[in-house]
This record gives structure tokens, C-alpha cells and sequence, in this order.
């Protein structure tokens, strides 16, 4: 017996194309060379003399002043002069960037903890110390990114899935341009150690649903990610899913309040029991409960 395939329904295959678009388009691969170590019997020659060759840089006529001693970053470029062989120059590592920029200063805190560290990459995979422009951050423009800033677009050239989720119909308005990834993530912290939790970056913008409140709604004083996916979901507000399933993963509502009768008791000789119906499952709780992350007069939060 054969068996027709299951097709999704035509929305839910528009964001699943969207989805897989977004993930095709942004395929990360590691920017240069990971040769770091330095060439022997290499010795400087000048910056001068790299000029020859480089008369320009990945397009770039100039670039900053501080960044204009090739050798500082690259090592001794005698033997590269000689052959104009690739291996015969080594490319910067994260402690040439930190032999300027200072752990401890800053944004770079907690650098050599964080995760873009501990995953292996190099400083050079998100900027370009050649670029001119500010942040020296590397160029990156595809569908998707054309109205972002161009951190944001550096950040969903690795970070696809997220990319994919700025494309649901609620989002954060990333993809815009009215916000940007730094918005809300420190690309150079260790979040282990970063003060404050997540509910204080939401009340950054979102302040009028944190209170205090005299009645408080506990997953709002705990986590809003609880309730909320922060970069994009199929439902209205952020929610990771529809009312009211998403109320009913804590609210188990097992009582006549919010149940309908359906029955009579009469209809069943003997019985006393009235047949119940879930109404909850049939309504959105905040059609009841409009005061869902909190309130100053109802302890159920109903106003």
C-alpha cells in the first residue's frame, strides 16, 4: 500500500523555505590562513618594502595608522620579500590583536574565557585590521543583510540559526536595522561571568512589563526567555508558542473555574457529576488575565 507523502501547510513551508534560504546563503568559513607561528630566520624589511607588492590591501588605498607596521602583526617579512611565498609569512593571531588591545580594557574583560574564544576563533575572523572604516569589521552582505549593521551582519555569517529566526513572522527588527546584535550580546564576554541576569537586558527597552509589581507573574521575575524566544518566532510577542499552550506548561487549570459545563446531571440516572468541557484550551488566557507580567491590584492578574 503506498502512501501519499505529507506536504506542510503553505505557510509552514514558506518559513521552512525562508529558513533553509538564510541557512544557505550564510555558510561561515575560517578567514585566512590559521599559520601563526613565527617564520625562522625571518627579519624586517619595512613596511616600505611590503608596499611594493601591496600597493593596496584587499582594495584599500590606506589604512589606519596604527595598524600601517605590516611587521607588527605579520612577523619578519625578509624571506616573503626574497620569495613571494605565501608560507614564508605568518598571519596574527589573537595575541598580536591583544599585545594592543589590552585584556582587561574594555569590551575584551573577559576575552580569553568567553565563548568565541574557547571555540577557537580568531580576532580576524570578525574584523579586518586592513579595513579603514570603524570597528575594522569585516564587510559581509547577502539577502539578509542588506538594511543590518554591519556587526550584525558579521554575526549571522556564523550564527545561522539565529538568522533564520530573524526571518519569522515576530522578530526582533534585526534584519531592519533598527536594532543590532550588540544591542543585547557582547561578542567579546564570557557570559558566565557577565553581571546581571537576562531580565535586565530585556528592561533595557522593555521597562514597563518588569514593575516591581505588587502581584508578580514568577517566570517574568525569573526568566523572560521562559515565555519569549528573544530573535524570532511564528507567534505574536516573541512567544515561544502559541497561547495557550505556552500558559498551560505551568497552569495546569485543573478545576471548574475554567471548565464549562456541557451536561445536565439529570440526563444520567443516578449521576450527580455535570459533564466538563477545557475551555482554557479554547481561549487565549490573556483574553482574561491582561496583566500577564504583572499587577498593582489583582493578585490574578486580570487588570
Amino acid at each position: 500500500m503506498r502512501t501519499r507523502p505529507r506536504c506542510l501547510p503553505p505557510i509552514a513551508s514558506a518559513l521552512a523555505l525562508s529558513a533553509l534560504a538564510a541557512c544557505v546563503q550564510l555558510q561561515w568559513e575560517p578567514v585566512g590562513p590559521r599559520r601563526t607561528g613565527e617564520i625562522a630566520d625571518a627579519s624586517r624589511v619595512g613596511a616600505e618594502e611590503c608596499g611594493v607588492c601591496h600597493e593596496d590591501v584587499r582594495g584599500h588605498e590606506k589604512i589606519a595608522s596604527y595598524h600601517a607596521d605590516c611587521e607588527t602583526c605579520h612577523g619578519g617579512g625578509s624571506l616573503h620579500a626574497s620569495s613571494e611565498a605565501p608560507g614564508d609569512i605568518r598571519y596574527p593571531a589573537n595575541g598580536d590583536c591583544l599585545g594592543c588591545h589590552v585584556p582587561g580594557r574594555g569590551t575584551h574583560l573577559t576575552w580569553g574565557s568567553g565563548e568565541h574564544s574557547r571555540a577557537g576563533l580568531f580576532c580576524s575572523d570578525c574584523h579586518d585590521p586592513h579595513d579603514p572604516t570603524k570597528r575594522h569589521l569585516r564587510p559581509v552582505r547577502g539577502a539578509l543583510q542588506q538594511d543590518m549593521d554591519a556587526a550584525s551582519s558579521v554575526c549571522v555569517s556564523c550564527h545561522e540559526s539565529v538568522a533564520a529566526k530573524l526571518s519569522f513572522p515576530s522578530h526582533h527588527p534585526v534584519r531592519e536595522g533598527a536594532m543590532g546584535c550588540v544591542g543585547c550580546h557582547d561578542p567579546h564576554e564570557d557570559r558566565r561571568v557577565s553581571l546581571g541576569d537576562r531580565n535586565q537586558l530585556c528592561a533595557s527597552c522593555h521597562q514597563d512589563t518588569v514593575g516591581p509589581w505588587i502581584y508578580e507573574h514568577s517566570p517574568v521575575a525569573e526568566d523572560c526567555s521562559l515565555c519569549h524566544d528573544p530573535h524570532g518566532s511564528v507567534t505574536d510577542h516573541l512567544l515561544a508558542t502559541v497561547q495557550p499552550v505556552v500558559c498551560l506548561g505551568c497552569h495546569p487549570l485543573n478545576d471548574l473555574v475554567h471548565h464549562q459545563a456541557t451536561g445536565n446531571p439529570a440526563d444520567t440516572p443516578g449521576s450527580t457529576i455535570t459533564t466538563t468541557e477545557a475551555r482554557t484550551f479554547l481561549d487565549r488566557c490573556t483574553d482574561c488575565h491582561g496583566a500577564i507580567h504583572g499587577s498593582y491590584t489583582d493578585e490574578y492578574l486580570r487588570h
